[in-house]
């Protein structure tokens, strides 16, 4: 079956269910693939990606839905036929007879056989991926990065208008992995259909025009590249914690833990609440989701730069309309946190008489024995804006336990050896 004429999307994907023999690996997959679209495939290990994949290459029958090539059901294609428009280049590679790299390469014009500009594909083919110096070299002599570059432009002189890759960046360094996404880029702007299964979240995201997340066999997400880096999307995918940036148009992310390597039960048994507000917090709330505790907030405006943080991390937070003091609600909720903490953190806030509370519930969570570090105490003078009285609220409070230390991260440590010193 011809491209031309088709209408509709390249892949329609409909309730796809794919067993590998007594196990599920796709459940119900519904994805729709639009001509000329450069999509990323990303997802924990085992999650089904290479299992999509395949299924998009024809090369798996689904046990219910089907997944649609150019309207017809892929496993029902010859193979001369899907050579002609899909080109594969798989994870496995193994080839240990002593073809030269051009020899190789020209294997994938088996589907075009007799075609007058065979030799002018393959040599194009070559110089994309950089291998035009060892088109005489044996494929056996090539390195894993070399040998992984020599099968994508095996898969180039195919000349389809679709291109599926397997984690195509395996084996390659990064100066390799950057040419082989912005050759990509280069063939996906001249209008070819490029699907890939990547690993690293930021490449897809700075490359891939759109993202599929898949999870446990499902399609758990999917969307731009600004849609899917999104730290609660990150977290229920791959369970973790992610730092969201953006540099230009595209975003990027930084790790910061994952329950399986910092966080400990001692960490997660320990009740912290931060008192935030003005953005003074958000590097104290990175630090300590960075150490495995899980704070509460608050109370802060909605418009403030730390109730945005809060959320960001999934943490729970008390907020408050803004530009105006706490009302009585959002005090009380504060004190009933605090009292049920274990350690109360102030970050190194502006006070003012609308938010003089933090430090009003504070002194008294430290005259309870509880406690109560303050970041930044050496400072308040020039944060205080109540004619003394924040700064006297503060030094009653580390009169009466508080423990004052100079940042953010101190306060991590202290809160980190609170929760390894209690009883187990």
């Amino acid at each position: 079956m011809g491209t031309a004429g088709h209408q509709g999307p390249v892949y329609d994907v409909r309730g796809l269910t794919v067993d590998l023999g007594a196990r599920r690996v796709l459940e119900s997959v519904d994805l729709q693939i639009p001509a000329g679209r450069f999509l990323g495939i990303l997802g924990p290990n085992g999650s089904g990606k290479t299992t999509l994949l395949r299924a998009l290459a024809g090369t798996v029958k689904p046990v219910a839905g089907e997944a649609l090539l150019f309207g017809k059901p892929t496993h029902t294609y010859r193979a001369a036929e899907l050579a002609r428009v899909v080109g594969v280049v798989p994870q496995q590679f193994s080839l240990e007879f002593s073809f030269t790299v051009s020899e190789m390469v020209a294997m994938g014009r088996y589907a075009h056989s007799g075609a007058d500009h065979d030799e002018t594909a393959v040599t194009a083919a070559l110089a994309d991926t950089g291998l035009g110096d060892l088109a005489d070299r044996a494929v056996t002599q090539l390195s894993g990065g070399e040998r992984q570059r020599a099968l994508i432009a095996q898969t180039l002189a195919q000349e389809t208008p679709v291109l599926l890759l397997d984690e195509p960046l395996n084996n390659l360094d990064l100066n390799h992995q950057l040419e082989v996404m912005q050759l990509l880029g280069r063939l996906h702007a001249a209008g070819r259909t490029v699907v890939v299964v990547l690993h690293d979240l930021n490449i897809a995201a700075q490359y891939c025009e759109h993202l599929v997340l898949v999870d446990r066999g499902r399609v758990a997400a999917q969307g731009t590249a600004a849609e899917m880096l999104d730290p609660k999307v990150i977290l229920e995918v791959f369970r973790v914690r992610v730092a969201v940036h953006r540099q230009g148009a595209r975003p990027y992310i930084t790790p910061l833990w994952t329950k399986a390597r910092e966080a400990t039960p001692e960490t997660e048994a320990l009740n912290v609440h931060v008192m935030a507000g003005g953005g003074a917090a958000s590097e104290l709330l990175e630090e300590l989701v960075l150490h495995g505790f899980t704070p509460s907030v608050g109370v802060v405006s909605v418009f403030d730069t730390d109730y945005v943080t809060a959320q960001r991390y999934e943490l729970d937070v008390l907020s408050a309309p803004p530009f105006q003091p706490f009302p009585a609600d959002a005090v009380a909720q504060m004190e009933d946190l605090a009292a049920h903490s274990d350690a109360v953190v102030v970050a190194p806030v502006f006070f003012s008489t609308g938010n003089i509370d933090l430090l009003r519930v504070a002194l008294e969570s430290a005259r309870r024995g509880r406690t109560v570090v303050f970041v930044d105490a050496g400072s308040i003078a020039e944060r205080d804006l109540t004619d003394g009285r924040a700064a006297e609220l503060v030094g009653q409070a580390l009169q009466a336990g508080a423990i004052a230390v100079p940042g953010s991260r101190e306060a991590a440590d202290v809160l980190r050896r609170i929760a390894d010193d209690r009883p187990r």
